[in-house]
């Protein structure tokens, strides 16, 4: 391992800023998608399945190449793999909106998803290496304020986007947005880190990895079918031992079983993050079609209104942040989750008559909930680690937390699939979409109060000692 680098405080800052602005790409793209979804379907004739895998196969690449990106940096820097994964981005965003058909499409979110990837490996493990650990929480909760302003302007300029130019502008949008990240991010970070350098690279983990999440996941996105069901069936029981017998194997491995073992707040905090996310984060995609169809909202209003729970979580997390680092963070992720199902529970009164202030009002405690657990369960995590593992455990991170969206969207799927068929039409057929969307909230329900679970049982020594 190279020589510890003592970065100067203007460094720090940079390098924050830099973390701050590629962190802020992919959610903002992916809630302005999220607004666009009517338009999409409209330009293509899409069917509900088709443009739910708009965000699904932007999910499924992301996480089987979240791991890897992580280890590749590890070895070669983290700089060149963040702004490879920039440069991703930037091709992906300018060809979609030339795509002839929806499939073309969603194969360029795929490539989105691969760009997301190397960025998201980097950026938190970027500022747990570069802050001391007394300032760890608190940066981190910048990082993530950044991923919900990112949300939070996506569907406010999503929607002005979509209702003034159309939906392709928004790509065109984020490929120049993308450039200027790129030269941010090229003059902030002056020293690359490499934590592993030198070692060798675990290409047969790798292949056994991606392998067990492309079975996983895409058995969980065609549920009910019964191809569906052998696939995952297959994952689990197959695929899953081999790539741990190969891992086990392995002096370097590319995804770090071992912290796992023996390790109680790592694991419990993963898989609070895996059942949060799997809770939340379709509630934009069913409420983006809600307020449209339902509400009648045009795209600008549905974005104005999908707004109130990010805009929340921007303002709150880096309190939360802050908070982490004087007092045990299992609290304030416990307490989050608790109100989370809480807000979840009201959303399942919707009805096709839509009372717009009271949505607001239960987006805005849905947002602070969230800001409660996100910041807070991270630091947790981190300070469970070494700072040599920093970046293996932030893979870790990210690969629970779109797992977990893959989970959510994976539901959100096959409920429509179940409610509503391969139908194009969600106006004619609103009680079949009500019902969909309301499964998937009680399934948010019961998930956020396992969270809350797992969340008060990890209990934590002093942080700042990592």
């Amino acid at each position: 391992m190279q020589a510890v680098y003592q970065y100067t405080l203007r460094e720090m800052r940079m390098v924050l800023v830099a973390a701050a602005l590629a962190s802020f790409l992919s959610p903002f793209l992916g809630s302005m998608v999220n607004v666009a979804i009517p338009a999409i379907g409209e330009t293509y004739v899409a069917s509900a399945e088709a443009l739910a895998m708009l965000s699904t196969a932007y999910l499924i690449s992301s996480v089987a190449f979240l791991v890897p990106a992580a280890r590749v940096a590890d070895i070669i820097g983290r700089k060149k793999i963040f702004l490879a994964g920039i440069l991703i981005f930037i091709v992906s965003s300018t060809v979609a909106p030339l795509a002839p058909t929806i499939g073309v499409l969603i194969l360029c979110r795929v490539l989105e998803g691969i760009g997301v990837a190397a960025i998201m490996s980097n950026s938190i493990a970027l500022l747990s290496a570069v802050f001391p650990p007394q300032k760890r929480g608190a940066v981190i909760g910048y990082a993530v304020a950044a991923v919900f302003f990112g949300l939070s302007a996506g569907p406010i300029f999503g929607g002005v986007l979509t209702h003034l130019l159309g939906w392709r502008s928004i790509f065109y949008f984020m490929a120049v947005l993308s450039i200027c990240t790129f030269v941010v991010v090229w003059f902030s970070i002056s020293h690359d880190i490499r934590e592993n350098a030198g070692e060798p690279y675990d290409f047969a983990g790798t292949f056994a990895y991606m392998l067990l999440i492309i079975a996983l996941i895409m058995g969980l996105i065609n549920l009910p079918k019964l191809w569906a069901v052998g696939l995952f069936a297959v994952g689990l029981g197959v695929l899953l031992p081999l790539f741990f017998a190969v891992e086990k194997r392995t002096a370097h491995p590319v995804f770090a079983l071992r912290l796992f073992f023996g390790n109680r707040v790592f694991t419990r905090g993963n898989a609070a993050t895996v059942i949060n996310f799997g809770a939340t984060y379709a509630i934009s995609f069913f409420l983006s079609l809600y307020l449209q169809f339902s509400g009648k909202c045009t795209p600008i209003e549905a974005g104005m209104v999908l707004v109130a729970m990010p805009f929340m979580q921007m303002i709150i997390s880096p309190v939360a942040g802050k908070i982490s680092d004087r007092i045990e963070p299992r609290y304030l992720t416990t307490a989050g989750m608790v109100l989370m199902a809480g807000g979840l529970y009201v959303l399942l009164q919707l009805e096709e008559t839509v009372n717009l202030p009271r949505l607001v009002a239960t987006l805005l405690v849905m947002g602070f909930a969230v800001a409660l657990f996100a910041s807070p369960n991270n630091n947790m995590i981190l300070g469970s680690v070494q700072r040599s593992d920093y970046g293996s455990a932030n893979s870790i991170i990210g690969t629970m937390r779109q797992m977990g969206m893959v989970l959510s969207m994976g539901l959100a799927t096959c409920f429509i699939s179940v409610y509503l068929g391969s139908t194009t039409e969600f106006a004619g057929n609103s009680d079949a979409f009500l019902a969909a969307m309301h499964m998937s909230f009680r399934c948010g329900v019961v998930f956020c109060l396992i969270a809350a679970a797992l969340s008060f049982s990890c209990k934590t020594t002093v942080l700042a000692s990592k």
